[in-house]
Formats: C-alpha cells, sequence, structure tokens
C-alpha cells in the first residue's frame, strides 16, 4: 500500500518509539535495533485509503483526547483546533485504528514484518526466495510448477521429493505410509471417522479445547461418539490428568488434538495405550516442531499453512494396517478415502501441485537448519521468551493454562490488563508501530478477550525475544502513565 495510509505519528508517539527502538533487539541481531523512521505525511493530492489522523502528544492510554483510543475500541474526537477541523473534514472519530483490525502488514513496509498470526503463517525467508528464484523455470525445465502437470514425470520427482523430505524429517517409519488430501483440517474431522470405524461404531475422543471439540462434532454424523474425560477442555486446568480419562477398548479409534491453538495446550508426548486401539493426531499447528514415537500414533494428520507450508495441503501419515485392513464406509467420498488416494499414488484427482512443492521446500529447509531436534529446541525457546513475560509481569498479563507442563509452545494466548479494552487497544497500536502484527483476527463472533502469540516455523527466535523486549516495554510505560 503507498507510504500515505501510514498514521502520522505524535511527538509523544514518535519519542515512545525512539525509545523502543535503543532497547528492544531486532529480530536479525540481538546486538542491534529497530529502526522506524516516522512516515511521511501524506502527498500533496494523494487521497489514502485510511485519512490521515493528527496524533496528539500525551500517551495514547491515559489522554482523555486521544484521537485514537475510545472506551469502544474507535476513534475519539479531541481537543485542539488541528483536530477539531480534522473531524470536521473527515468523520475519523468513527473509525478504527488500522491496528485494531488485525492487518497483517507492515506499518513501515521498509522494515521487517514480524508476524505473530495464527495462520496462515510465515514461511522461512530463504524458502520464499528459493520459490521466487525458480518460480519460471523450475531446475532448467523452462516451466513453472504452477503450471506443471500432476502426471508429468517432473511433478512426479517433486511428489516422490517431497515425501521422502517429510519422512526423514518427521523419522516416519516404514511401518506408515504418507498422502497428500485436500479440506484442511476438517476435511480429516470427516475422513477419519468414515476410513476408520464402521457406520454406528464407538469412537473415543478427548475433547481438551476447540478443534477437538469441533472434530467431535463431526465424528458424531457417522459415529457413536463418547468423550474419553467429560468437561476436558477448560483450559485453566491444563489438559485432563490421564488417571481421569475413561477407556473403551472396543473403540474403533481413540481421537486427540495435540495442539489447542485457543486454548494454549500441548501434548508435548504423545499418550501411550496397551488395548491395541490405534491413536488419531490432529497434529495441524504442531507437526514438525517436536520429535515423535510413531510406535504410538495410528494416523496423523496436519493442514500445511501453520508448520509446513501454506493453505490448501493436509499431510496424513497412516499406519499402513489401517489402510488394508480396514475399509471405508460406502458413504466416504473418493476424495477423503485413504486406500484410493494410496492405490492411486495420490493422483485419483489432481492434487494440490504447488502447495506439495512448497511443503517439500519447508522440509528441506528444517533438515537443513538441523531436524526435528533443532526445531523442537526453537520452539521452546520462542513460547518460553514470551511465556516468562507473562508469569513474571505481576498480572498485568495472564494466560489460561496454568499448567506450566501443559502449555503450548506454538500458541502463548494472554490477555493484556485482565482484557481491558483500553489497554489491549493500545498494546495492538503500539506493536503494530513496531511492524508486529497477528495477535488478534476478527471473526464472525468478534474478539476475544484474549490476544495471541503464534510462533510457527517461519517465526524465528529473534522475533519471539523482540515481542517479548515489547511487552515488558509496553507494561512498564503503561503502569508508569495511567
Amino acid at each position: 500500500r503507498p507510504e500515505t495510509n501510514r498514521p502520522v505519528l505524535s511527538a509523544h508517539a514518535r519519542a515512545r518509539r525512539s525509545r523502543m527502538e535503543r532497547t528492544i533487539p531486532t529480530s536479525a541481531s540481538s546486538n542491534s535495533v529497530l529502526q522506524f523512521p516516522t512516515p511521511p505525511k501524506a502527498m500533496s493530492g494523494a487521497e489514502p485509503a485510511h485519512p490521515q489522523v493528527p496524533y496528539d502528544d500525551t500517551p495514547s492510554w491515559n489522554s482523555p483526547t486521544s484521537v485514537f483510543m475510545g472506551t469502544s475500541g474507535r476513534l475519539s474526537s479531541s481537543s485542539g483546533s488541528e483536530t477539531s477541523e480534522a473531524s470536521e473534514e473527515t468523520t475519523v472519530q468513527q473509525m478504527e485504528h488500522v491496528a485494531l483490525a488485525g492487518p497483517i502488514r507492515a506499518c513501515n513496509a521498509s522494515k521487517p514484518l514480524l508476524n505473530f498470526s495464527p495462520g496462515p503463517a510465515p514461511l522461512p525467508a530463504t524458502v520464499l526466495e528459493e520459490i521466487q528464484a525458480e518460480l519460471l523455470n523450475w531446475r532448467g525445465t523452462g516451466s513453472s510448477v504452477l503450471c506443471m502437470s500432476h502426471r508429468s514425470p517432473e511433478f512426479g520427482v517433486i511428489y516422490a521429493e517431497t515425501v521422502a523430505s517429510i519422512k526423514a524429517l518427521l523419522r516416519v517409519p516404514s511401518t506408515h505410509e504418507v498422502i497428500f488430501t485436500h479440506g484442511g483440517g476438517h476435511g480429516q474431522f470427516a475422513a477419519v471417522p468414515l476410513n476408520l470405524a464402521a457406520e454406528g461404531a464407538k469412537v473415543d475422543y478427548l475433547v481438551s479445547g476447540t478443534w477437538s471439540k469441533r472434530a467431535a462434532a463431526e465424528a458424531s454424523k457417522w459415529c457413536s461418539v463418547r468423550e474419553i474425560c467429560p468437561q476436558g477442555d477448560a483450559a485453566s486446568t491444563g489438559l485432563p490428568p490421564r488417571d481421569e480419562w475413561v477407556l473403551d477398548p472396543e473403540a474403533s479409534y481413540r481421537y486427540i488434538c495435540s495442539n489447542e491453538t485457543i486454548n494454549g495446550t500441548e501434548f508435548h508426548r504423545m499418550p501411550e495405550f496397551d488395548d491395541g486401539v490405534p491413536l488419531v493426531v490432529d497434529m495441524s499447528s504442531d507437526i514438525a516442531s517436536k520429535a515423535l514415537d510413531w510406535d504410538r500414533i495410528g494416523v496423523a494428520f496436519a493442514c500445511a499453512p501453520k508448520n509446513i507450508g501454506h493453505a490448501g495441503l493436509t499431510v496424513v501419515i497412516i499406519r499402513r494396517d489401517l489402510i488394508t485392513e480396514r475399509t471405508a464406509q460406502a458413504t466416504c467420498p473418493g476424495v477423503l478415502n485413504w486406500r484410493t488416494t494410496c492405490e492411486s499414488g495420490g493422483m485419483w484427482n489432481t492434487p494440490p501441485t504447488f502447495n506439495i512443492y512448497t511443503t517439500g521446500k519447508v522440509m528441506d529447509w528444517m533438515i537443513a537448519e538441523g531436524g526435528i531436534d533443532e526445531m523442537e529446541s526453537r520452539a521452546i525457546r520462542k513460547s518460553n521468551a514470551v511465556m516468562d513475560v507473562v508469569d513474571e509481569s505481576g498480572g498485568f498479563y495472564n494466560t489460561p493454562c496454568q499448567v506450566k507442563a501443559d502449555r503450548s509452545r506454538m500458541n502463548v494466548p494472554f490477555d493484556v490488563c485482565g482484557g481491558d479494552e483500553k489497554a489491549t487497544e493500545a498494546f495492538l497500536i503500539g506493536a503494530y508501530e513496531l511492524n508486529m502484527v497477528g495477535f488478534r483476527t476478527k471473526t464472525p463472533f468478534g474478539y476475544g478477550k484474549y490476544l495471541r502469540a503464534s510462533f510457527y516455523t517461519g517465526t524465528n527466535v529473534e522475533q519471539a525475544d523482540t515481542l517479548a523486549a515489547y511487552m515488558r516495554q509496553f507494561q512498564a510505560e503503561y503502569q508508569e502513565n495511567i
């Protein structure tokens, strides 16, 4: 977007940014600082998409005349002739500040964007650069992967290499098959019962949060769903203790979501069972972030756009006997039928070719960076950097999960001053001024109490440290000025 869309900062805002530049490390180096010059004012004759608003010189979180901070989250009218003239010419007092609308755009596009979005999430810069370099001419073929037939020998190479890279990174044993499907994680919410259970069969679901609850609801269309531990989705108590699980040894399968993004809880190691019931794991948000014991897993699936690619691809890893010895329900669509996909070599219909290519690139990047153990180490460091700020804030920041051992490494939900609207909006605007985005997303249901920082593959440790430094400085300045 044109530079004229950027907000004009007040003297106070410029001073606050200057202080942060001196104290908050950049994502590129812990020894350097973020440099964000004041964006230029609108060019004469230009009509920006967002009206330029003169900011007053008092802190936005403590000013009764702030032009962008009101109790409703909308712009408020301001005293003074300059702001009065602005309000007469525009209806800015009725407009939401750009930072409050959940943008994934930089305040200053000449500087790096720090994207903590829950997904689709950032891809590693190296991967993007490699894709860009090959986009028009893949490996000297003169063809773009975007235009490549899925049945061509060239794409056959891409397909085989991606499968091999997934198996190498995740240490998938020869007992399991890797397939690619459409429909995201929600598609597998239906595919799991349709492929693993007869109509009306008993299945066990551990409902520990939003996504496992949704998966259980979908499965109930075809199977008899039983919750292993009712009321197990209360985030504050962490994951349901194992001794409270009531298991059915006759269940066709047992289902968990290993990382609940909204609740902020995670299985860091997969549970083990001795009754022969296969475990199904939705790993959409934590795949490739930790080592797995595949002897415990019957099926694992993950949509790509958080840790391993971009939206449009789902990776499903299935123990071979669950393909050969079970028969999908007659109503199972072909695109969701695992055996059909395997027997056709993944070509029963056109697979998401470019997505498969991208996922292969991400897998190769992770292998080159040190493999799955390094990815797990980074996940721990990133989440700890921010969670330590929350725990040491004296209640200024809070997170729903109070059981530290069960906290997610991928997603840190947190509130500001108990969810106070004015403080939350000030936090978002301050983060936006430093090119940090993705903490809040507008949904059909509005905004929840918690913001969320997500630390997927494309977000590095230095960026997490930058966020942690901003959170500490914001708390200090906010408490000083209220």
